[in-house]
């Protein structure tokens, strides 16, 4: 009687096992994001693109689209990424932001390339928009936020302006969770490190970004989706202690000064 009754307990805690494992899978969210096809993301995306670019057009230089792909690529080889993965737009916009969009597409607006001091605070802030793609962070928060079918159904162009309208501000906001935000930024140091970046540059940016807020009133998106940006530098700060790197410069400073010239100039004729 007692050996039956241990075998109960034992299959009795091996179900109840089981079905708390089982439980804490988000099966609705996996499949979801499973079903997002590469057709729609990026039906999505050239949507966005399409209506963004309406009152933001391409920047249209050569020059300053070539530097910052040079970091992009400096970023993909050391990381083992395919850098032709990754398609960027630099629009012109004078507001302080970066974003990624479905199908690995990383816009910047020339008013983050102006406020950058240095191009190792560029590749700060691009290595932290690729590793939201790496993690698929914009596809969940997508599905989260919209559903399947609702993002299905403004990839195929039957969205009404209010939805569309949401959705776009959505894509176009940067905001991520905290869990999100700090997976971004643990991978973006370790990318730096393995690129020869120094991460301290990423942490820079955050924390001038967090104490002018006032003195930028209309050009901080970027700040108002990234509430925790001095509590984020500080602690990229102290995951920069754990890597190994040898920094060597992106550039030499008078190609900078030169691209951020052209970024400047192109924003006064708007």
């Amino acid at each position: 009687m007692a050996k039956v009754l241990l075998h109960f307990i034992v299959l009795a805690l091996l179900f109840f096992g089981v079905w708390f494992l089982l439980s804490r899978i988000d099966f609705v969210n996996i499949f979801e994001i499973e079903q997002l096809t590469k057709d729609t993301e990026e039906k999505l995306s050239a949507w966005v693109l399409k209506e963004m670019q309406r009152g933001k057009p391409e920047l249209g230089s050569d020059s300053v689209q070539a530097f910052v792909e040079d970091i992009k690529q400096r970023l993909c080889e050391a990381n083992g990424i395919d850098e032709s993965s990754i398609f960027l737009y630099i629009l012109l916009e004078r507001d302080i932001n970066a974003f990624t969009l479905p199908g690995r597409n990383l816009v910047l607006y020339s008013g983050l390339i102006s406020y950058c001091n240095s191009p190792e605070e560029l590749a700060g802030v691009l290595a932290h928009e690729i590793a939201h793609m790496e993690h698929e962070h914009v596809k969940k928060k997508l599905l989260k936020e919209v559903g399947l079918s609702m993002l299905t159904t403004i990839a195929g162009g039957d969205a009404s302006g209010e939805i569309g309208r949401q959705v776009m501000k959505l894509l176009t906001s940067t905001a991520f969770d905290r869990e999100q935000e700090n997976e971004a930024d643990l991978w973006a140091v370790r990318c730096l490190a393995k690129a020869h970046i120094d991460p301290e540059h990423l942490a820079n940016f955050l924390f001038r970004l967090s104490r002018e807020k006032g003195s930028i009133p209309r050009q901080y998106e970027l700040l108002i989706t990234h509430p925790n940006s001095q509590d984020r530098a500080a602690e990229i700060l102290n995951l920069r202690k754990r890597e190994t790197y040898e920094p060597a410069p992106i550039s030499d400073p008078g190609r900078w000064r030169a691209m951020k010239g052209l970024t400047g100039s192109f924003e006064e004729r708007k």
